[in-house]
């Protein structure tokens, strides 16, 4: 996983200087829950760092230490087949802390929104729905150890709509992030697309 420095308008990238940064976040199984032949995973971008732990300046990126952290903007993230699902939605999500017992229901009512399947660039045929959960995950995984995440979702399409509840065990980890990037070729590509096609490494 990687930092990402993103520099508008000219893409010009002006200097670096690489940081030892480790990056504390959620890992699941390899492979995702199967809802109506879909494969479907939850992935976290940590949003929080530790006081003090690095420093962005006049589009310089240095300072010793770095420590991604907790809370996490989050989603949930279908991959399907094109022509069978075409549309995606996440209807409940309920979490629970292993070390520290939070157990938590996300509010319903800002839920039931459709998410897309739209083709993935370079896997014809594979086509992905991302489902952004709003507001911020506030978990820090050495603090609250392991997650449950269940997650009640549906995946419509030309056979019809498929729905269950999905449960994930995500561990707790901490991970390398030294490498300091700026931006990513797949976004300098994509300058001008819908955000929704972008990739972005920051995403676990």
């Amino acid at each position: 996983m990687k930092w990402l420095l993103l520099i508008a308008p000219t893409l010009t990238l002006v200097s670096c200087i690489g940081l030892k940064a480790t990056k504390h976040t959620y890992a699941g199984p390899a492979r995702g829950s199967e809802l109506g032949g879909a494969e479907v995973r939850v992935a976290f971008r940590p949003e929080g760092s530790r006081p003090g732990s690095f420093m962005v300046s006049a589009m310089v990126v240095g300072g010793g230490m770095a420590t991604l952290d907790g809370p996490f903007k989050w989603r949930v993230e279908a991959l399907g087949e094109a022509g069978r699902h075409e549309s995606f939605t996440v209807h409940r999500i309920r979490t629970r802390t292993l070390k520290t017992g939070r157990d938590e229901w996300f509010p319903a009512g800002e839920l039931g929104a459709v998410a897309e399947f739209r083709p993935l660039k370079d896997k014809p045929g594979v086509v992905r729905a991302r489902y952004p959960i709003p507001g911020l995950l506030k978990v820090k995984p050495e603090e609250d150890g392991g997650l449950e995440v269940w997650v009640d979702a549906s995946v419509a399409g030309p056979g019809g709509r498929a729905r269950k509840m999905l449960r994930f065990r995500m561990q707790a980890t901490e991970e390398d992030a030294s490498e300091v990037v700026f931006l990513p070729v797949e976004i300098a590509e994509s300058i001008g697309t819908d955000p929704a096609d972008w990739e972005d490494p920051m995403w676990d």
